[in-house]
């Protein structure tokens, strides 16, 4: 069993929080980190916005190496950052304590994450570290995530399951196509049971997504 923990690291010297703070109509959200040739910090990370130009303006003028475009969609885009200063220490003990990152968010004043620890030891090292680094650690929530529930996004097995099967089926589609009963025949169980388990995999959803997000 391990934990899921969601908290804010409060520090303006984690890396992109200037950025953050520059281009508010944007949102920065993490997909990687990694280490270039140099032994460099690279950021993967998308942005989500109505347009990238002072987002970028803000990249030219902070401590970045190099950056670059790696993929666009509609209104979002996928930047690799090479950062030229060494973040600070925290950054490293995701690694040190063999944490799982699930996402996180640059904001102006930090990082939002959603990160899984092997116990509340490690948590505690975690939390212990912040404080010697002088960054503030402020736990949003924590759960443990056993074998039935051990999914980054709160969802059991059988939730997931309805969820992609109501997917394949249209069921979500305008105009929609499938129906419970079609889904339930699929799974071998009732139309109200998929009812239930679909209201219930949503709240999940939102809860530990969109609901995430908008806690500031």
């Amino acid at each position: 069993m391990t934990l899921v923990v969601e908290f804010d690291l409060i520090s303006e010297r984690l890396p992109l929080t200037a950025v953050a703070a520059t281009a508010l109509d944007s949102t920065l959200r993490i997909d990687d980190i990694l280490t270039s040739e140099h032994s460099q910090p690279v950021i993967i990370f998308w942005v989500e916005g109505e347009t990238f130009d002072t987002l970028e303006t803000a990249l030219d003028e902070t401590a970045v190496a190099t950056y670059s475009v790696l993929g666009t969609t509609q209104n979002r885009r996928l930047y690799r950052v090479e950062l030229s200063e060494q973040p600070p220490a925290i950054y490293t003990e995701f690694v040190r304590l063999d944490t799982a990152p699930i996402n996180a968010t640059v904001t102006p004043t930090g990082w939002r994450a959603r990160i899984r620890f092997s116990d509340r030891e490690a948590l505690a090292e975690f939390h212990d570290s912040c404080e010697t680094y002088d960054i503030t650690f402020r736990l949003d929530q924590i759960f443990e995530a056993s074998p039935e529930t051990d999914d980054e996004y709160g969802l059991t097995p059988k939730q997931r399951e309805t969820l992609l099967a109501a997917h394949e089926a249209s069921y979500f589609s305008i105009p929609r196509t499938g129906s419970l009963e079609e889904i339930g025949a699929e799974l071998g169980v009732s139309a109200p049971s998929v009812s239930e388990r679909l209201r219930r995999a949503q709240d999940r959803l939102i809860r530990h997504t969109v609901a995430l997000d908008e806690r500031g």
